[in-house]
C-alpha cells in the first residue's frame, strides 16, 4: 500500500504539508492513516535522526477522546519502555477542524507476532530469539494486569500491531485506541458488536501470545540441551 513522494493529504496547523515529502504506510488503521517521513531530527539533538510516522486521526476527535488516547498511550510506555514507540500526540487543526495526531519513532514491521497462522514459523523462531522471548512475556504479564485492573483489553484486532522489528525486537506499534474499554459491554444497554468481535478476537490473540511463548520456550530448552549432548560427546 506505501505511495512514495507523496504529500499528507490535509490542511494540518502545525506542519509545512506543502514542503514535507512523506510515503503513505497504511489506511486500515482504527479511524487513522499512517505516513512516514525519513530523517526527523530533534531540534535540540541535531545529530539524533531517525524516522517518523505520522498518524492522523481521520475523524473527528473530542479533546475528552485525545485525552484518553494519550492517557493510555502513556501508560503502556511507562510499562513496557521500548517496546512502545516514542511518541508525541498533538492537538492540532486538520482540514480547519480541531483533531489529533501522532508523531511516532519508526519501526519497520518483520513479523507479525499475534497472528496465529504463522505458528509453525513463529515457534522456531522465537526459540532462537531469547531477548524478544523476555520482551512477549514482559508484554503479556503487563497487558494481563491492566486487564485485571483497569478492564481494558489491549488492542491486537489491528493489523500489523504487534510485531518483530528487523532488529528481532518485540514492538508494539498501535497509538489511537491502545485499549479497548471491556466494561462497555456491560454498560451500554446495546454494546456494539463490533467492540465484542475486537475484543474475541484480541482476547483470542492473547491466549495464542502465550501459547507461542511456552511452546517457543520449551524448544529452546529442548534445543540447548541437545547442544550441550552434543558438546560433551565431542570433548
Amino acid at each position: 500500500m506505501a505511495k512514495e513522494d507523496a504529500r499528507l493529504p490535509a490542511d494540518i496547523g502545525c506542519l509545512d504539508t506543502e514542503n514535507l515529502r512523506v510515503t503513505l504506510i497504511s489506511t486500515v488503521g482504527a479511524h487513522c492513516d499512517v505516513w512516514q517521513t525519513a530523517g526527523y531530527h530533534f531540534e535540540k539533538e541535531k545529530n539524533r535522526t531517525f524516522d517518523m510516522v505520522i498518524k492522523r486521526h481521520t475523524l473527528s476527535c473530542t479533546p475528552m477522546e485525545a485525552k484518553i488516547y494519550r492517557r493510555d498511550y502513556s501508560q503502556l510506555k511507562t510499562l513496557l519502555h521500548d517496546i512502545i514507540p516514542e511518541a508525541i500526540f498533538v492537538r492540532t487543526r486538520v482540514d480547519g477542524e480541531h483533531n489529533i495526531l501522532v508523531f511516532a519513532r519508526a519501526f519497520t514491521p518483520w513479523f507479525n507476532l499475534a497472528n496465529p497462522a504463522v505458528a509453525e514459523d513463529a515457534i522456531p523462531l522465537m526459540a532462537k530469539l531469547p531477548k524478544a522471548r523476555r520482551q512477549l512475556c514482559l508484554f503479556l504479564d503487563i497487558v494481563k494486569r491492566i486487564r485485571e485492573v483497569d478492564h481494558k483489553v489491549i488492542d491486537l484486532y489491528g493489523l500489523d500491531n504487534l510485531v518483530l522489528d528487523k532488529n528481532k525486537d518485540v514492538r508494539y506499534l498501535d497509538s489511537f485506541e491502545v485499549f479497548f474499554h471491556e466494561d462497555m459491554l456491560y454498560i451500554l444497554d446495546d454494546p456494539c458488536e463490533d467492540l465484542r468481535e475486537k475484543i474475541h478476537v484480541s482476547l483470542k490473540r492473547l491466549e495464542y501470545l502465550e501459547d507461542l511463548l511456552e511452546k517457543s520456550t520449551a524448544l529452546a530448552v529442548s534445543l540447548d540441551a541437545e547442544s550441550s549432548l552434543e558438546t560433551e560427546g565431542m570433548q
